[in-house]
Formats: structure tokens, C-alpha cells, sequence
């Protein structure tokens, strides 16, 4: 019964963990979408990850959590940094450039369903029926969200119809990225814990991140005199970032990559949401049913792996 009482525990501070995570991530869109019109979209990722990198081993310092990590778990947790950071900001910024936050968001959620079917080639691992209906209820949530932008986008013409079909390409492909890097994180959190396996990761990332500004370098004058710059580079290095991606890899150790891809779902609630009220952008009521729906799977998928 103690056992039992723990893993119950456990699981609750994960899902509060993921509840406030994923929110952070939802509004995290909106200051990106600000950060755009004064800087390029590897610029942003990089400030972001400085901040970060500097956050978190601030971080390491206080907590004082065991640092060695073997040589042989190096490229594993180097290659999930690369695809998790680098690659998936890169299609994730350029995206936003096309797309609005609230669409952008919404197409966040396609990633527990890669998650699921990643999951099960690499850990041979079978998610019940019941749980695939749960992540097919989210996506269609999704899809009702998606569509009211499809057809406003449509409404502009070819370009427009265009602009929006790359941002959702690139969307989608940050999304399988962000898969990637849940499923490569497994075996690291659980050996090295949520914050070591950050420290490495968002500082290799940023690294590969500053290699990539160089082409275009960065626009310090600009970024140290602009209070909204700052601001939302402090919002999304801090919250989104350093403690955004502990809290997901603390979630990640305990309830496994199905579950905590499906709490992604909840990303575009917040950042639709968020879109409204901050940047003004329309919302529909098929947007407010689709959301509606999206919590709805997310909440069937992680009861049936609690049962599981």
C-alpha cells in the first residue's frame, strides 16, 4: 500500500509538472511571435537557450545533483539535444513566420500520436486501443481548430493558401522532431535525472545555436535596448526553457513518452487562448469546442496508462 501511495503521488506531481509546463509552452508562441519582428528565427532560439543554459546551471549549482555522465550515453543524449533544440526551433520559428500563434499551436498537438507510434517501434511497446481513441479524439479536436485558419487563409488567395501549407509543414515537422526528443530522453533522464541531462542538453544546444547565428550574427544594440525584447527572451529562456524542459524530463521519468507527448495537446488551448487575448488574433467557436475535444483525449489517454 505504500508503493502504491507513492507511485499515486508521483504521478500527480507530474501531471501538475506537465498542467503548468504545457501552459508555458502554449503562451511561449506569442512571445515568439513578438520576438520575430525584430529578430530572425535563429537568432531567437539561441538568446532563448543562452538564457537558459545560464538559468539552468544556476540551477545545478543550488541542487547539487550528481554531474558525471558516461562517455557511452554522450551521443544519445547529444543527438536528442541536436533534434530537440536546434532542429526543432529552427522549423518551429520559421513556421511561426507564415502562421498565426493560435494555428501554430494547434498543430503542436499531431505530436502524441508520432510519439505513440515512435514509441512502439523502439520499445516495442503497445498503446491500448482505448488509448489510440483518446489521441484520435485530441487530433480531431485539433483539426477543428486548424480548419478555421486553413480557410481564412485560404480566403487571401494562392499566396496565402501557400504561406499557410509550408508553416504547417515546418509546424509538423517540429513536431516529429519534438518526438524524437522525448523518446531519446528516456533512458537519460532515467539514468543521469531531469536536471543533469537538461545542463547537457541545453548547453550542447546552445553551442550548435551560436555556430548557426554566426552567419548573420546578433543584433546586441537592439536586443539591450528594447524592453519587450527582453522581456520575452526572459520569459521563454526561464520559464519556457530551463524550466519548462526540467519539469517535462522530471514528467517524462515516471509516466513515459506517450503520456507526457499527450499533455502537448494542451499546448494549443493555452496559446489559443493567449493569441486572443494578447495579440488579438479570432477566436472561433469551433476553436473553443476543438479545445474542448483536446482535453478531453488527453485525459482518456492518461487514465488509461495510470490503469495500465
Amino acid at each position: 500500500m505504500p508503493l502504491m501511495s507513492t507511485d499515486s503521488s508521483s504521478r500527480k506531481r507530474s501531471v501538475a509538472a506537465l498542467v503548468f509546463t504545457t501552459t508555458m509552452w502554449g503562451l511561449s508562441f506569442i512571445s515568439t511571435k513578438v520576438l520575430l519582428r525584430h529578430l530572425a528565427p535563429v537568432q531567437v532560439a539561441f538568446l532563448r537557450h543562452a538564457i537558459a543554459s545560464v538559468a539552468t546551471w544556476i540551477a545545478v549549482a543550488v541542487a547539487r545533483p550528481p554531474i558525471r555522465v558516461s562517455l557511452r550515453h554522450l551521443p544519445t543524449m547529444l543527438t536528442a539535444a541536436i533534434v530537440g533544440i536546434p532542429i526543432y526551433y529552427y522549423f518551429e520559428n520559421t513556421g511561426l513566420l507564415y502562421l498565426s500563434a493560435a494555428t501554430a499551436s494547434m498543430i503542436t498537438a499531431s505530436t502524441p500520436a508520432m510519439t505513440a507510434a515512435i514509441e512502439s517501434v523502439f520499445y516495442r511497446k503497445r498503446l491500448p486501443a482505448a488509448g489510440w481513441a483518446g489521441i484520435l479524439v485530441s487530433a480531431a479536436g485539433v483539426a477543428l481548430v486548424v480548419q478555421s485558419g486553413a480557410v481564412q487563409a485560404g480566403a487571401a488567395g494562392a499566396a496565402g493558401r501557400s504561406h499557410f501549407l509550408l508553416g504547417a509543414a515546418l509546424l509538423l515537422a517540429s513536431a516529429f522532431a519534438w518526438s524524437l526528443y522525448t523518446i531519446f530522453n528516456r533512458p537519460n533522464v532515467t539514468s543521469y535525472g531531469a536536471l543533469t541531462t537538461n545542463a547537457y542538453q541545453i548547453t550542447f544546444a546552445t553551442i550548435v545555436l551560436y555556430l548557426a547565428s554566426l552567419r548573420n550574427g546578433i543584433p546586441w544594440a537592439e536586443v539591450f535596448s528594447s524592453r519587450d525584447i527582453l522581456l520575452n527572451l526572459g520569459y521563454l529562456g526561464i520559464f519556457c526553457s530551463a524550466v519548462g524542459y526540467l519539469l517535462y524530463l522530471f514528467a517524462l521519468r515516471s509516466l513515459g513518452p506517450t503520456v507526457v507527448s499527450a499533455f502537448i495537446n494542451l499546448v494549443p488551448v493555452f496559446g489559443v487562448a493567449g493569441s486572443a487575448l494578447i495579440l488579438g488574433e479570432r477566436v472561433t467557436l469551433v476553436q473553443l469546442m476543438g479545445g474542448a475535444i483536446v482535453a478531453l483525449g488527453i485525459f482518456a489517454v492518461e487514465r488509461i496508462q495510470g490503469d495500465s
